[in-house]
């Protein structure tokens, strides 16, 4: 790569070389005053396996409670979004899948393992999708604190076809709501405690959502 920037007289050249890049989906940080710090990232193929770990290790400990940072978080795969889900909503619907009106529920697939764990859940623009799947079925069973700012709300599922003559068309055929019936799209969810994070407060080191989440499970 030949690179350039403001204040340099004369490009560079940088030698990389092209790999697979392996990132984990989920990631497990203790927080002092033993509260677990979970940041997911995307809903893979691999994130129910690594959230079932974090789980473990969370009910290995005296924790305190649990702060789920799901800021800038794209989504992904439903089935990776209702797993993560079920620790604490049990086998209740998750979610819902309206077609025309009908609607059919996605239930949770495992048993509610962190209920009764103070959960806080981190939100902003970025968190879309699977995301908002998850923090809204957590806020309609009332199972976690959703702090941060309006979700993106991508709320619909896509049907990809491809035609006979090699193109492909994409059609909206459903949309998600949470167990409540509320929807997703163009909507998002609506923290309950709304936090702004500016790139000010950023650039100084400053995390004034996930410092609120820490205090408030410190002060129960």
């Amino acid at each position: 790569l030949v690179v350039g920037r403001k204040g340099v007289d004369r490009p560079w050249t940088v030698s990389i070389v092209r790999e697979t890049i392996k990132v984990d989906s989920v990631r497990l940080e203790w927080k002092p005053g033993d509260i677990a710090y979970v940041r997911l990232a995307f809903f893979s193929e691999d994130t129910s396996s690594q959230f079932t770990k974090v789980v473990n290790e969370v009910l290995g400990k005296k924790t305190r409670g649990i702060v789920l940072d799901l800021r800038g978080d794209p989504g992904g795969m439903l089935d990776a979004a209702i797993d993560v889900a079920s620790a604490w909503i049990g086998r209740q619907p998750a979610v819902l899948e309206d077609v025309r009106g009908e609607r059919t529920p996605f239930n949770g697939t495992a048993d509610a393992r962190l209920i009764g764990i103070p959960t806080f859940v981190l939100v902003d623009g970025g968190s879309a999708s699977a995301s908002e799947i998850v923090s809204g079925a957590l806020q309609d069973y009332g199972v976690a604190t959703i702090v941060g700012t309006q979700s993106f709300g991508k709320g619909t599922v896509q049907d990809y076809q491809e035609l006979p003559d090699g193109a492909s068309v994409k059609l909206t055929v459903a949309q998600w709501l949470t167990p409540k019936g509320r929807s997703i799209q163009e909507v998002g969810i609506t923290p309950d405690k709304i936090i702004e994070f500016t790139a000010e407060q950023a650039k100084a080191g400053k995390d004034p959502q996930l410092d609120y989440a820490l205090k408030s499970i410190a002060n129960q």
